[in-house]
Order: structure tokens, then sequence, then C-alpha cells
């Protein structure tokens, strides 16, 4: 990839891949008994009208104004699935109303290492083809019911005796997996118990005008991430506000295990964004495969911890992705530190090939490169970047190109200490 040319080239097969809808019948889940009272569990409701449309071929699934209750629905090939303004597809807070784990192949539970996850999903698309999923309402997690004890108080993973057995949540509310030709536009994406909305090995896909938060202010939502690419490709996200407890926006590539055909993180670009986070604004990295191609670009990011966040792998057992052809450009940061870049615990994973250009803002602490010395990070540049506090890097070919950034001279010892964290497993730079 030599420049940002090749996300043209993404937007006209997006295009595409979306001017397929044609005429359709509209399905009013009204007429299939919703009730969209705020109250009544219109699960079956709203599933026999996407299933209507979709034995009819194809067809607009309309939510109008109301709060409907429910539990896990499938989302169908050729269907759009519209919430009209005023709409709420709300989660029931019985975790019995939720897919189990073993719903599919590709699905898991995760009770350990404080996710604390039953593998339920509030709306699912999984192995489907041309799907919408649009506003301008909204999906509400209903994270309160999850999150919170029965006084109000937030949880707490360290008291007793609010343990993880007694706070079960579903997992990721918004999950698609093995599909194609993907739109979810113009919707609000709010108050996930776990992570907000989470692509999975999907081909084709536009995220737009979307507005995505989890509760960070007035609780915590522990892991309640915003945008998960995972194995997707051709990938366009844009005019999205994402504003989270935990990252933005990811580019991931694992799962292979319990995926029949696993692809690369892959042609993805994100444009014009605002985000906002208390631990990172963009996160590539995690998993055993391979994220290369991207562009983001024109993004502002705000009253967040890390800006980018570079990582391998998190645990011992993982491989981590190799990461190549990344671009990051016309980015307006205010952080505590704009970049941490680490192989953490992977000793096989390579970075090269990744070039920030046009980066201005406010940070507050030094940005760390560290790679370990037997995979040297490759050809990382700065162009033109201009944020105070500057860089410090270890075993990794870094170049300057203008810019008032500046790279920070580290001691012999400071060099062997930091050798030696790595090491030792103790490069946690979260």
């Amino acid at each position: 990839m030599k420049d940002l040319g090749f996300s043209l080239t993404i937007g006209l097969v997006l295009v595409a891949g979306c001017l397929t809808t044609g005429d359709r019948s509209v399905y009013d889940v009204r007429d299939f008994g919703a009730v969209g009272d705020g109250v009544t569990k219109d699960t079956a409701a709203i599933q026999a009208a996407i299933d209507a449309a979709s034995s009819a071929g194809g067809g607009t699934v309309e939510l109008p104004s109301g709060t409907y209750v429910s539990g896990s629905i499938w989302l169908k090939s050729n269907v759009d699935f519209h919430l009209a303004a005023g709409a709420v597809l709300k989660g029931s807070g019985d975790i019995a109303d939720y897919c189990a784990a073993d719903c599919c192949p590709q699905n898991y539970a995760s009770p350990v290492n404080g996710d604390n996850t039953t593998g339920g999903h509030l709306v699912l698309c999984v192995g489907q083809h041309n799907v919408t999923l649009r506003g301008p309402g909204k999906v509400d997690g209903n994270s309160d019911a999850f999150l919170l004890d029965e006084t109000g108080r937030r949880w707490e993973r360290w008291q007793e005796p609010m343990n993880f057995e007694r706070m079960r949540r579903p997992a990721q509310m918004i999950w698609f997996v093995d599909s194609t030709d993907v739109r979810i536009t113009d919707l609000e994406i709010a108050d996930a118990p776990y992570w907000s909305c989470f692509l999975l090995n999907c081909d084709r896909v536009w995220v737009r005008g979307c507005y995505i938060h989890t509760q960070r202010r007035r609780y915590h939502t522990y892991n309640g991430d915003g945008l998960d690419l995972d194995r997707c490709r051709w990938v366009e996200v844009s005019d999205c506000r994402i504003d989270t407890a935990d990252d933005c926006i990811t580019l991931r590539a694992s799962g292979a295990k319990r995926l029949a055909d696993p692809h690369d993180c892959a042609y993805v670009t994100i444009a014009d964004c605002n985000l906002s986070s208390s631990c990172n604004a963009i996160r590539p990295g995690v998993g055993e495969g391979s994220v290369h191609d991207a562009v983001i670009s024109n993004v502002t990011i705000s009253d967040t911890r890390t800006a980018f966040n570079f990582v391998a792998a998190y645990s011992k057992t993982s491989r981590g992705p190799d990461i190549r052809g990344i671009r990051i450009a016309n980015v307006r940061v205010e952080a505590n530190d704009f970049l941490k870049m680490h192989h953490m615990y992977s000793k096989e994973a390579v970075f090269s090939d990744i070039v920030f250009d046009g980066v201005t803002g406010k940070v507050a602490d030094r940005s760390v490169i560290r790679a370990r010395r037997t995979k040297p990070f490759e050809k990382i540049v700065f162009r033109n970047v201009d944020l105070p506090c500057g860089f410090e890097a270890l075993n990794a070919d870094v170049r300057l190109e203008g810019g008032a950034l500046q790279r920070i001279a580290l001691s012999e010892d400071e060099v062997a200490r930091r050798n030696a964290d790595m090491e030792a497993g103790r490069n946690l730079l979260h």
C-alpha cells in the first residue's frame, strides 16, 4: 500500500454491494403482535416479522416508535431491519432470554478473566448476505440490569458478595459473523453490558453515521467496547461518534479455531469519526492472523487515555497478529498518551510499514514503542507529527519526517532493563 488511494477502491466496492436492495415490502412488527410498551417481551413478534420478510425473499422489517423489550433476535439475508425515529430495541433484563453459548459453532461463553459473559447476544446475524440494520432509532443493551445491583450500586469485580456468577451478563450486543454485504447505519447503539458491536469474519461492511456509547461516567462498563472488527475485509467506517468505557474501535485477527474459513483483517477505512474512551480510541492487534492495509483519516480523539494502542498479545498462549500497511493521517488528539506499540507477550508478531502522517494535539505522557530484540518493528514513520512529550523506542526502526515530535534517548541501563522486562513478561502497557 503506497498511499491512501486504495480507500477509494473500498468505497466503490461497498457502494456496488449496497445498491442491491430494490423494491421491498414492509413488515411492521406490530402486525405480528409486538406491543412496544417497554414492558411486554416482543422477541417472538419481532422474529416472526424477520422470518416472514426472509421467506418472501427479503423486505423491510419496521420497528415504529416505541420501546420493544427483546431477547435474542436473528437477522436474515435480504432483510432491512429499520428502527424508526423514537423506536428502541431494548435488551431484556432476563439472561434466560438470550441465546446459548452453543447456538452456533462460532459462538462461545467467556465466564472468566473479568469478561463474565454467557455467550448471549441481542442481535445476531450468522452466515447471511445483504443485511441492513439502521436507525434513526436505538438499540439499547440495558446494561443497568446486568451491571448494577438491586440498590443501584455498580458491580465492582473485586468486591464480595457481588461475584461473577451472580452478575452474569450477555456477550457482544450486536454480533455479525461470516456475513457479507452488511450495512449498519444512522443508528444509536447504547449501553451494551459488554462489547457493543462485534463483526467477525465478515466481508463488505459499511458502518456509517452511528452513535455508539457505553457507560463510563455514571459507572464503568468493564470491556465496554464500541466497534470491534475481527477478521473483516473491505470495511468502511465513517461519520461515527463513539464514546466508550473501553476500546472505541479495534482491528483484530482472532477466533480462527471457531471459523471454517478465517480471513485476514484487511482493507479497512476509518474516516471522519469522533472518538472518546476511558481506554484506547483505536486498538489494532490481538489474535493469531494478520491485520493489514488499513487507512485511518480525519479522526478527532478526545477525553481518552491512549489514542492508538498497537498490541500483539495480551496472553502468553497467543502468537499475536502480524500488523502491516497501516496509514494514519490528519488526526487531532487530546489524550493522556498518543501511542503505545508493543509485543506484550508475543514472541513472533511482525509489525511493519506503519505511518502516522499529520497529527496534532495535546498529550500528557510520552509515547512508547517497544519490540522484542528477536522481532524488531520495521518502517515506523512519523511524518509531520506535532505533539509534546516525545516517544521512546526499543528495538524499532523509527523514522521522523518533519514535525516537532522528538525521540527520547534511552541509556544503556534503561535499554537493558526494558529488554529484561519484556523477556520476563513484565511489558504490561495496557
